[in-house]
């Protein structure tokens, strides 16, 4: 993950998310399971590196879909290395949005559960970090 600090966010979530989606395709999964998953690294990641950008008047679902559109629209986008292909993630864009589209309600529960999950986790909370002594 070192290497892509010098990324900008929006960079970074779409070379992951192609990172995502090759390594499930490489291993033979089928359409179904790819988005299904592929929607759920979405709301991880932006639940865990995007928060900040979430739009208050829209659903949890559709900040997914207002961020993956906006990374796909960046100007950033090209200025990504040649040595990143995108195909996948552009071929898979539009079976991930038909997903959130079409399973409002299934979407909706996964995004409220990961964001449960995230905000209730002992160690992803930064004052909890401290150091027990052995006595």
């Amino acid at each position: 993950m070192n290497k892509l600090n010098r990324y900008l966010p929006d960079q970074k979530f779409l070379i992951l998310l192609n990172r995502f989606i090759l390594r499930y395709d490489e291993s033979d999964c089928n359409k179904e399971k790819i988005v299904k998953d592929a929607y759920l690294f979405c709301v991880g990641y932006f639940l865990k590196y995007q928060q900040d950008y979430q739009n208050p008047y829209l659903k949890g679902p559709s900040n997914i879909i207002a961020v993956l559109s906006s990374a796909l629209l960046s100007p950033n986008f090209y200025t990504i290395p040649s040595t990143v292909s995108l195909e996948r993630v552009l071929y898979f864009y539009k079976f991930i949005i038909e997903y959130i589209i079409w399973n409002e309600y299934e979407v909706e529960r996964i995004f409220a559960t990961q964001k449960q999950s995230l905000t209730h986790s002992p160690e992803l909370k930064s004052d909890d970090f401290k150091v027990k002594k052995k006595v």
